[in-house]
């Protein structure tokens, strides 16, 4: 009882600061929810059952846009393609849990909660699970709560979205991508995507997100492929000393 309850402090605690930089963005996406037709119940379910922050604040635009369905899904599935890395990531560390415990905690698998969560899952710990579903549920009410006040709330400000509220969510994730620059792979992957998504802020229905989330993770899928082959060349090469 003693471990989960430390466990669960713990999740709590890695989540709250991240908590606090996602709690105005969902407040804007539930009042930009209300504001694109939305009633405050649908707004609501939808960040219960969706819970994907960007992909919901870029659907709200698309459908503003009087975009087709196609597009839509096809521009959201793209931003959530991310969660495949953190899924493979993720996978050694959840295997050895009930098939319904590992859908439960893919379905909070967020760029917050893998970020909190994955170096405590690394260390092997039995319990560890319950450190992350604290994470995971911490961070989910909270991004509920935030939609629902939003919701009731900010749609009384027809302008809210010009508040620059926003800007916690921004800051919220620079602090979790800065600190996990540390190989070249990664900080290519950045470099690109950075470089294409200012190059490419133009074209409509935020496409130019979606092509510069393709490029940036072709980037460092490209240099960890040539980083592979340097390392067994590398390897060949030491091989060969030791014989002769």
């Amino acid at each position: 009882m003693k471990t989960t309850k430390v466990m669960i402090l713990g999740g709590l605690k890695a989540i709250g600061p991240l908590c606090v930089g996602a709690f105005p963005f969902s407040f804007i996406v539930g009042a930009l929810s209300v504001t694109a037709g939305m009633t405050i119940a649908q707004s609501t379910i939808w960040s219960f059952t969706v819970f994907a922050g960007s992909a919901q604040m870029v659907a709200i635009g698309l459908v503003q846009a009087s975009a087709g369905i196609a597009v839509i899904a096809f521009t959201t599935f793209v931003i959530n393609l991310r969660h495949l890395l953190y899924s493979a990531s993720m996978s050694d560390h959840m295997k050895e849990y009930p098939f319904y415990v590992r859908m439960l905690m893919s379905y909070g698998l967020t760029d917050e909660v893998y970020a909190s969560t994955i170096n405590h899952m690394k260390e092997g710990k039995k319990s560890r699970h319950i450190f992350y579903l604290a994470a995971m549920f911490g961070f989910w009410l909270n991004w509920v709560i935030a939609d629902l006040l939003g919701a009731a709330i900010g749609s009384s400000f027809p302008q809210i979205a010009n508040y620059g509220l926003d800007f916690a969510m921004i800051a919220a994730f620079i602090a979790i991508v800065i600190p996990q620059l540390h190989n070249r792979e990664c900080i290519t992957a950045a470099i690109v995507a950075t470089i294409s998504g200012l190059l490419l802020s133009g074209l409509p229905y935020s496409l130019g997100l979606v092509i510069a989330a393709i490029l940036g993770v072709f980037a460092g899928y490209r240099m960890d492929v040539a980083t592979e082959k340097q390392a067994l060349v590398k390897n060949h090469n030491n091989n060969e000393g030791a014989v002769l």
